[in-house]
């Protein structure tokens, strides 16, 4: 062999070296920024219109609440029940998606991360709508969430206080009423439901088409993700999620 092809296959081998090193560095980045600061995800249904649309790109603040260890359940610090409040729109993982358990979830956060979001296992074995729901927080650990119907129209009352009145944000929902709602005969209209430690009650702002705490229950603190922040996609959209 000449020196020259030598050094030419000396040199391909650093090349190759590098890309990898290079590629190993970005996804550890990746990995940690997703795991201890923000994430981005999709809004994957109309359920939280008309707020944030189906398809809008979202970043979630992680941090906030206190980001859990990579590819782990285990949280590096727990500010869930100081940061959550009533009027938040949060991440959260589906029950189905959660349940399967947290060895499950990290190896396919994991193939997710390294591929660049090429390989979305859950998306090709699931049987449910999403392994990541977005909704608005009405009810917090120890709230009493009821449902009225009042001329005709579903309300929502807190601790016996309507919506409106005690979440203090300014979001706009799509209006149930006993012509458009699809769950009156589902929902028990007066029946109280009563959060228990660790419990959040979420609803998605389109009322009349969504599937949330009314269809499958609270979601439990060690679900959330994290606080949705801001919408970054399509360009039309870009600001504050509120």
């Amino acid at each position: 062999m000449s020196t020259y092809h030598y050094k030419k296959k000396i040199e391909k081998g650093k090349i190759f070296k590098e890309i990898i090193l290079i590629y190993c560095t970005i996804v550890l980045f990746i990995l940690l920024f997703n795991s201890l600061l923000f994430q981005a995800f999709k809004i994957p249904t109309n359920s939280m219109e008309p707020s944030l649309k189906e398809g809008v790109r979202i970043l979630v603040d992680k941090f906030s609440i206190g980001p859990k260890y990579p590819l782990t359940n285990r949280r590096v610090f727990d500010a869930t029940e100081s940061q959550v409040k009533r009027g938040d729109i949060i991440a959260f993982y589906s029950n189905e998606y959660y349940n399967k358990g947290a060895f499950y979830r990290s190896i396919t956060t994991f193939l997710y991360t390294i591929s660049f979001t090429l390989i979305d296992v859950p998306s090709l074995t699931k049987h449910y709508d999403s392994s990541v729901y977005v909704k608005r927080v009405v009810g917090i650990p120890g709230d009493k969430i009821r449902f009225r119907l009042i001329n005709d129209e579903v309300i929502l009352t807190i601790n016996g206080i309507p919506e409106k009145e005690i979440i203090p944000e300014n979001y706009q929902i799509v209006k149930e009423t006993r012509s458009n709602s699809k769950l009156l005969t589902t929902m028990i209209i007066q029946n109280e439901y009563i959060l228990k430690d660790n419990e959040y009650y979420v609803l998605g702002d389109n009322r009349i088409s969504s599937s949330d705490s009314r269809i499958w229950g609270s979601v439990k603190k060690d679900q959330i993700i994290g606080k949705v922040i801001f919408k970054y996609w399509p360009f039309d959209a870009f600001g504050v999620a509120k």
